[in-house]
């Protein structure tokens, strides 16, 4: 039996075509034959060799053992933006029939690194969800193998990697934008750890305030603990010049605020704060935070989604599709609230 000439190796789902079958059929009987009819099987066997085709070793271990978990890698699942993207990303794994693990990556040395992934790969996930809302995220996509579906959320726009961006630097211009507009002329940055790069809050601060003409001052960096807000607070509270203070986020508001009134400065009479996520408690905190309301939720939920589809991409046979390097943009939402006002003149 001649053999059927191509230019590239044959899919499943040219099996699937040539036999006249489903390619869930061609998957059956590559995998548990006693599903699939005899007069299936015949056509299946003799499309499998007129096209030389060859299962995708990935994609079977995909069917056998892997096409029911999701592996979720972050740094700190306590904070409030990676547990609100849990539980978007927990909604839609249950939804389409997906196990969830979770793997917290502690430390930023390699060989801690290599282990936490080593863990995760070790429990054969179909796919991994990055929460790269940090340097130890960015750090964690040089271990996952290029092989495995994944899909990393916040991230700095790696063109080789499917990503959900929360457009940071934007909502970054726009909150500093806002201060700016109302006459703020000294506004410094409380930076969450590790918030540098292109893509980032911080990014979007420093650019308004260049596009502004008003002074970058240096960052000050925080610790996730929102104490360390309320240390900064005391310390920035005691410069006459400062009217505004841009917070990486909303609980390091919470305690930069708390730290202004511990040395006698009122917010926002005073000093204007801000914030960043959108924290339930920000709007019931005293004053009312301003900050950026994040769709965390829904950038959880799109990336399992997409997920879902590299994990069929492999399972089907058709390689490496626009869903691996998909991009979409979850723009943020300024939030206006008690805490900011013009400076006094």
């Amino acid at each position: 039996m001649a053999r059927i000439a191509t230019s590239k190796a044959a899919s499943i789902k040219d099996v699937a075509i040539l036999a006249k079958v489903s390619v869930p059929t061609v998957s059956r009987y590559l995998n548990d034959r006693e599903h699939v009819s005899a007069e299936k099987c015949e056509r299946i066997a003799k499309a499998i060799e007129l096209l030389a085709y060859r299962p995708n070793p990935i994609a079977r271990a995909l069917v056998r053992e892997r096409t029911r978990s999701i592996a979720v890698l972050s740094t700190n699942t306590a904070l409030f933006g990676q547990s609100q993207t849990i539980q978007g990303i927990e909604t839609s794994a249950r939804h389409l029939g997906y196990s969830l693990t979770i793997s917290v990556l502690a430390d930023s040395s390699r060989k801690a690194l290599e282990h936490s992934v080593q863990v995760c790969l070790d429990q054969n996930p179909a796919g991994v969800v990055l929460l790269n809302f940090d340097k130890i995220g960015n750090e964690t996509v040089n271990y996952l193998p290029p092989t495995l579906p994944m899909v990393t959320i916040a991230g700095n726009r790696d063109k080789e990697i499917a990503q959900i961006s929360l457009d940071e630097s934007e909502s970054g211009y726009a909150i500093t934008r806002h201060l700016i507009d109302l006459g703020h002329r000294r506004i410094f940055h409380v930076a969450i750890p590790g918030g540098g790069g292109g893509y980032t809050r911080l990014n979007g601060w420093q650019q308004a305030c260049e596009d502004a003409g008003i002074p970058v001052l240096s960052p000050i960096e925080a610790e996730w603990d929102p104490e360390s807000g309320r240390e900064i607070g005391r310390k920035l509270g005691k410069d006459p010049q400062i009217t505004a203070i841009f917070a990486g986020n909303d609980e390091i508001a919470m305690g930069i605020i708390r730290g202004l009134g511990d040395v006698g400065k009122h917010v926002p009479e005073d000093v204007s704060v801000v914030g960043f996520d959108d924290h339930p408690i920000s709007k019931v905190w005293n004053p009312g935070i301003t900050t950026i309301r994040q769709n965390f939720n829904g950038a959880g939920i799109q990336a399992v989604e997409i997920l879902n589809d590299k994990i069929n991409d492999i399972i089907e046979g058709r390689g490496h599709t626009e869903n691996w390097t998909k991009y979409i943009e979850l723009k943020g939402e300024l939030i206006i609230r008690e805490s900011t006002a013009k400076p006094k003149s």
